[in-house]
């Protein structure tokens, strides 16, 4: 070993051992003078590794003494005089967590300089496995040592522990994998703790929306880092991250307290603070896999819809329209979005009593992962996809242009599921194929129907009927999508010569639809409730089967109407994931329900605590025929 490398080991180990004694003071606080003197230890660690980096780099021992012997004195003087009280331990947590990750900073700092003998940047100076290695120390012994704190936070701590290890030039590509993995996981413990205390009056909720901002920094670091080969921006969310840490468990969790339930603009603020890093996550997948070549140029030639220059209003949206689809409408964002949504769905469906029900939510999970990633992406048919009937999963510009090649395709995908929405329901599709079913049912989503009876937008959709607007919605996009059926034909055919910028019109209403729109749609949720897509006729897709589900032969029975006149709670109406209200006074008139959004979820069914509600479908009528026979 060289001198190089035994010094650097000297450094770490007195850094370590150094912090290791003030954080065993500051959290067991015995005394106001001894967390005073551990204040200063540590910022006296902070001027030692920043007076050793600039004797490195300008070769003065002036600096060195000048910078160290004016912290001793300044600094300690007004701790020596200081008489007062500390009445709130967070004056000492935030200087003493901030001089923690800036002495670790400075440390790498010093540390890469003297191995290497050049200045060192943010990068080099975080992103080495000196600053990586004492960093964790320092983490799992705070964390271990605070063996009282509260066990949600714990959850949200370790997993954060486990994210800070995996910086690039330590893991190399192997560390974008591991954090992606790991916040997917910590992501999924979140929602599952919060669904779990759903019925608290408060929880940690402002906890949760300061460790998934944290969450979505990193991935805006990574995501910078393929456009232009910066970690700057990562190392700075690691640095924070580790400041919340350490401030975190030596504090506490976030003192405002809220039910994600109970306040739409908390639950929208978790939701969003998801999504954000669950995008730029999809991105940083993207460019791993080479869906996105890496860097900007590289990046904008990747995208779906054609770049055009940022200088006009029009282009700026257009071009703003075609990053955010093109991520979101990406393989591995699905497939991302596909673990984690699955799992939630998954833990729903154990609460499922009703077999046909959890049937229903197993198709689900599987058409996600087959039909909608599976067979399009990777099969051995992917490359056949558009000229196969069944395989357009969202009707008119799912693969492609109106062309005499898929013509038959396409006509032959309304014929299937217009089959299949008459015969069993649209839930063949807003219940089974479609991809927002996966989403929607997670426990933690579906908790958030609560939202269809409190939410302005949502109370107004409650109900079996549908509403003038949502039937003025549903017709104008389908009538929208059929003229530009018509347009994409005759252009195809030769006949017109229209396309938006280049593209096909019905693609581009595709794109705008299912990958911009339906997210608005989902983030959207604590202001326009669960199922908004079927509720106020935004999916032109689902509005064509479900109108074909109004005149088929599904709908919701009950066996003794009776029993519904005597029920009290009506757990039904409450289960019922599009705000479906009266069915009840629907059940005790007639003895069935009928309704456009009724998509066949089947919490009803699984919810009603006397078993007197059922699917009814072909199935149904098939057997009550034979019946009749014998």
């Amino acid at each position: 070993m060289n001198d190089a490398f035994l010094l650097s080991l000297l450094i770490a180990l007195s850094m370590i051992v150094v912090v290791f004694y003030t954080v065993y003071e500051v959290e067991r606080w015995k005394s106001r003078n001894r967390v005073l003197i551990s204040l200063y230890l540590q910022g006296m660690m902070l001027t030692m590794n920043l007076g050793g980096y600039l004797y490195l780099v300008y070769k003065s021992a002036f600096l060195f003494l000048m910078i160290n012997g004016a912290y001793m004195f300044f600094a300690l003087y007004p701790i020596l005089t200081f008489k007062g009280d500390i009445k709130r331990k967070e004056v000492i947590y935030i200087p003493f967590s901030i001089l923690m990750v800036v002495s670790e900073a400075v440390m790498g700092a010093l540390i890469y300089t003297l191995q290497s003998g050049s200045p060192a940047t943010i990068d080099q100076a975080i992103d080495n496995v000196w600053f990586v290695g004492v960093m964790v120390a320092e983490m799992v012994f705070t964390l271990a040592i605070r063996k009282d704190s509260d066990p949600t936070l714990r959850k949200y701590l370790i997993a954060t522990l486990l994210l800070m290890p995996w910086f690039p030039a330590v893991a190399g590509l192997y560390s974008f994998y591991a954090s992606a993995f790991i916040m997917i996981a910590a992501t999924i413990v979140i929602y599952e703790t919060l669904y779990s205390q759903r019925l608290r009056a408060t929880q940690d909720t402002f906890t949760v929306i300061e460790l998934m901002s944290i969450f979505a920094l990193m991935m805006i670091g990574e995501f910078v880092y393929f456009l232009i080969n910066s970690l700057t921006l990562f190392d700075i969310s690691m640095g924070i991250a580790m400041f919340w840490f350490i401030y975190r468990t030596l504090s506490g969790p976030n003192p405002i307290k809220a039910n994600y339930l109970r306040n739409a603009k908390v639950a929208f603020a978790i939701i969003f603070a998801t999504f954000a890093m669950e995008y730029f996550m999809g991105a940083v997948l993207d460019f791993l896999e080479g869906v996105f070549s890496p860097g900007v140029q590289g990046f904008i030639s990747s995208l779906t819809l054609p770049w055009l220059s940022p200088n006009t209003p029009w282009n700026v949206l257009w071009d703003g329209i075609d990053i955010v689809g093109s991520v979101l409408g990406s393989v591995w964002f699905l497939i991302m979005m596909g673990i984690e949504m699955g799992f939630l769905a998954f833990k729903k469906m154990l609460e499922m009593k009703v077999r046909e029900v959890r049937i229903r939510m197993i198709l689900m999970m599987l058409a996600y992962a087959i039909y909608s990633i599976y067979l399009p992406n990777f099969s051995p048919i992917s490359s056949q996809m558009q000229f196969i009937p069944y395989m357009w999963s969202m009707g008119v510009g799912t693969l492609g242009g109106v062309t005499n090649a898929f013509l038959m395709a396409i006509i032959g995908t309304y014929v299937i599921y217009g089959v299949l929405s008459f015969l069993f329901g649209s839930r063949n599709l807003c219940a089974v194929t479609c991809t927002a079913p996966l989403m929607y049912q997670g426990n933690f989503y579906d908790s958030l129907k609560v939202y269809n009876r409190s939410s302005k937008l949502g109370r107004k959709t409650l109900t079996s009927k549908s509403p003038k607007w949502y039937r003025i919605i549903g017709l104008s996009i389908s009538l929208l999508v059929l003229i530009a059926a018509i347009i994409s034909y005759l252009s195809n055919q030769g006949i017109l010569s229209f396309t938006v910028e280049g593209v096909d019109i019905t693609v581009l209403i595709y794109f705008i639809a299912f990958d911009i729109v339906w997210y608005i749609v989902f983030i959207s949720i604590p202001f326009m409730g669960t199922f908004a897509c079927v509720t106020q006729g935004w999916c032109y897709w689902g509005v064509f089967n479900q109108a074909i589900s109004r005149i088929g032969l599904f709908r919701l029975k009950v066996r003794d109407p009776q029993v519904c006149v005597n029920c009290k709670t009506v757990d039904c109406a409450n289960a019922c994931p599009v705000g479906i209200t009266d069915m009840r006074g629907e059940f005790i008139k007639k003895g069935e329900m009928k309704s456009i959004k009724c998509i066949g979820i089947g919490e009803c069914v699984n919810s009603c605590p006397h078993k007197n509600i059922f699917f009814y479908d072909v199935r149904h009528v098939i057997s009550d025929f034979l019946r009749k026979k014998k």
